[in-house]
Order: structure tokens, then sequence, then C-alpha cells
């Protein structure tokens, strides 16, 4: 590593970055790549559940903070 007077050491640059990846080689198999999206699509579909979640109405307050919550459910009962 190239360290100057003060004592500090020089910053990596994109150049250093792109002298490594000449002699980068792949690590991950196909099998493992295939194993990794059906898992990144499962847990895709289960972060959907719970996104409805809501708070029981217990005070007054709360409900006048989500009047359009309540509207639109007035609404859809119509």
């Amino acid at each position: 590593m190239e360290v100057d007077d003060s004592g500090e050491v020089a910053e990596i640059k994109a150049a250093h970055f792109e002298e490594s990846m000449k002699y980068a080689r792949r690590s991950v198999s196909d099998r493992d790549i295939t194993k990794y999206r059906a898992f990144a699509q499962t847990l895709q579909q289960s972060r959907g559940f719970g996104t409805e979640f809501r708070f029981p109405e217990q005070s007054k307050p709360a409900e006048a903070a989500a009047p359009t919550a309540n509207a639109s459910a007035a609404a859809d009962e119509r």
C-alpha cells in the first residue's frame, strides 16, 4: 500500500478495483443461484403477509388520526 509523508494510506480508486476484478473468479454455482432465487421468491411472498396489519381502535384520537381508512371502508360497504 502507498503511504504518503503524513502517514495516511492512499484511498482505493476505481482503477484499483478494476485491476483486482481482472483476477476474480466465479465462486457461486448455478445450483446455489437457483436455490437463492427460490429462497428470495419465498421470502418476497412471505413479506406480503401482515402488510394490512392495524392496531384495534382503542381511543378517539386514534380514530381521528385515520379518517381516510374509515371513510374508504365505509365506501367499500356501499
